[in-house]
């Protein structure tokens, strides 16, 4: 992607008057706003002006506009349409959930949703990534949706899903530290929503999040790591073999800050094997092997 979008005149020659800024609108969508807008939502699509003299460049690196042998008597306008890409990375717009990781790498990095996004992700260990979802859905449609191998927040009005019925195919796949505030996870396959792993560091927070499974054949969450319920619900409506949440292992640890956790058939809300419980304000229906919640 190119970082300059500029209309050019070369000087021509006389004697240029005393130095000053244009006058700039800016068109987004096809009306004309006060600003320019926000660069990880739009795109810059075309400049123009009047002058034949100067020059004037809208950076796409730095969103401003840069102009040089300008006279103040110039006018430009920056046209702007909406990205037409679901993911966008440092302004720039990608067509995949997995291209947008690949151009993270390693580091730390925030990304927004333009619109819903088709097809899972596997972040590279070490990265650092948030997702704005901005209301929109990301759908595994058949692949685990997102598998994070490093650290990562989602937030914001959104939906995490895996809808291909048949498919043995996981919303979340946690080998890492993940946070989940504000959004909804959900799942339709013949898979968990959300698989926290026994890799010995993985950390789910949950944070006024709504986690929740369609199938009665299928677990909701199954714990194997470090997952702390702070707020939000997680629900399930599993039979007597299909907990809401499952805690596996030895080393688990499950700590129920606040929030509910709802079966809503005859299944257990949580079950514990062999790990840990820490009680706390949490609401939580007929459950296996728990502790007091007193």
């Amino acid at each position: 992607m190119t970082s300059l979008l500029a209309v050019t005149f070369m000087f021509s020659g006389c004697e240029s008057e005393e130095p000053g800024d244009p006058k700039v609108k800016y068109i987004v969508n096809g009306e004309e706003q006060a600003s320019a807008p926000d660069k990880n939502y739009y795109k810059a699509v075309s400049i123009e002006s009047n002058s034949k003299d100067a020059t004037i460049v809208w950076d796409v690196a730095t969103w401003m506009l840069e102009t040089s042998n300008t006279t103040g008597k110039e006018t430009v306008n920056v046209y702007f349409e909406y990205q037409d890409k679901p993911v966008t990375v440092d302004g720039i717009g990608f067509d995949s959930l997995q291209d947008a990781f690949n151009y993270v790498g390693t580091d730390s990095k925030r990304l927004y949703l333009t619109k819903d996004v088709k097809g899972g992700g596997n972040t590279a260990p070490g990265s650092d990534i948030s997702i704005e979802m901005g209301g929109f859905t990301i759908d595994g449609i058949g692949e685990d949706t997102i598998i994070n191998n490093g650290k990562m927040t989602l937030y914001g009005a959104g939906t995490i899903t895996n809808s291909v019925d048949g498919e043995f195919s996981k919303s979340i796949v946690n080998y890492g530290d993940l946070t989940l505030q504000g959004v909804t996870v959900t799942n339709d396959t013949d898979s968990v929503t959300i698989w926290n792993s026994e890799n010995g560091s993985s950390v789910l927070t949950v944070k006024d999040s709504d986690i929740s499974h369609s199938k009665s054949t299928v677990m909701t969450v199954v714990n194997s790591g470090t997952m702390e319920i702070v707020s939000g619900t997680v629900s399930g409506c599993g039979d007597s073999f299909h907990p809401v949440i499952y805690n596996n292992r030895g080393t688990s640890i499950l700590t129920l800050t606040g929030g509910n956790v709802t079966n809503t058939a005859d299944g257990y809300a949580i079950y514990n094997e062999s790990g840990t419980i820490n009680p706390g304000a949490t609401v939580y229906g007929e459950s296996y092997n728990m502790p007091s919640a007193e």
